[in-house]
């Protein structure tokens, strides 16, 4: 899932009256370029790490332009698309996710209301929409913002963006002990590898210092590191800049190519050795980073499997697969 971002906006409202108002869900990142060449480096680098060379890219064409769209474009392109393609819900989504990533959650608005439309029994987009109401209305839940976190509780309990912004409502509305319950457990439940482990746990003391209210000793899980630090792929050394230049290099078609390579290699060397658990989790973070979640929860099913003899390597498993939002997990 991504991470609540405390970021604003120049003439925007301050961290302290829009706490949590930019985003949260998996560490994907925006569709396009960047988000090939992130997953092709960190996939570069795994295979490095298993002691085997990484197939070289394809040249990119003469002519061909090397530098990468910036974000703005690409998210420009996605709406462009999808004035075609009215009923990709998944596209949506990602659309109204990528609006709240860059702090625009008015913006986020109209493409999550079309994603609930064509996504009505999933989770987290009635979180995300609820999300954009939130920043919409600088850090207060509104009623509809309410409605949309009760609707994605419904449909998953269990949805920490929602569980979240339950209590922010609650919190608003002098109920402060029990949102401070409701995150507790929250902060308790989750891995402590979570993106959203480290913010969830300051806001826990923020509220509970700012309401008198003693909270040493709840909190069980230690914080692993600061959200804001969590690379995208998972935690990965710093790669060849060699082979980072040379993916960087390519158009974005064929960065695409030389990922779902790497992915595909990835998928074939687990399955002559199932019981490499970081090999899984790098796979199962890959297939969400790309968009292939069904695909994401088939392996992440096959890792438990795999894995069911080994308590480290399946918590190591199942902390990648909550903080990249595979579901079923």
């Amino acid at each position: 899932m991504r991470v609540w971002q405390s970021r604003e906006d120049a003439n925007g409202p301050t961290s302290e009256t829009l706490p949590h108002s930019a985003g949260i869900g998996s560490r994907k990142l925006l569709i396009g370029s960047g988000v090939m060449v992130t997953a092709a480096i960190g996939l570069l680098v795994w295979q490095g790490t298993m002691g085997e060379e990484a197939p070289p890219p394809a040249a990119a064409p003469a002519g061909s332009n090397p530098q990468l769209a910036d974000v703005d474009t690409m998210i420009a392109k996605l709406a462009a698309r999808l004035e075609t393609d009215r009923n990709d819900g998944e596209g949506f989504r990602m659309l109204g996710w990528s609006y709240l990533m860059t702090n625009r959650p008015q913006q986020a608005l109209a493409p999550y209301r079309r994603a609930v439309e064509l996504l009505p029994n999933q989770a987290t987009v009635h979180s995300g929409y609820g999300e954009a109401l939130v920043g919409v209305a600088a850090g207060k839940v509104t009623p509809e913002a309410k409605a949309a976190i009760d609707r994605a509780l419904q449909l998953d309990p269990k949805e920490p963006r929602a569980r979240y912004f339950a209590g922010l409502w609650l919190a608003q509305n002098g109920r402060a002990k029990e949102a401070l319950d409701g995150w507790i457990e929250l902060a308790n439940a989750g891995p402590a590898e979570a993106p959203w482990q480290a913010e969830v746990q300051a806001k826990i003391r923020d509220e509970a210092a700012k309401q008198g209210i003693d909270v040493s000793g709840r909190l069980k899980v230690k914080v692993a590191a600061p959200a804001s630090q969590a690379a995208p792929l998972g935690a990965v050394p710093p790669p060849d800049p060699a082979k980072a230049q040379a993916v960087q290099q390519l158009p974005p078609a064929q960065q695409a190519a030389s990922v779902e390579a790497m992915v595909g290699g990835l998928a074939a060397k687990l399955k002559a050795n199932p019981q490499d658990a970081k090999g899984w989790a790098m796979l199962v973070r890959s297939r969400m980073v790309l968009g292939q979640d069904r695909q994401a929860a088939t392996d992440f099913a096959t890792a438990r499997k795999s894995l069911a003899n080994d308590p480290a390597g399946l918590a190591e498993v199942n902390a990648a697969a909550r903080a990249a939002e595979v579901p079923g997990s």
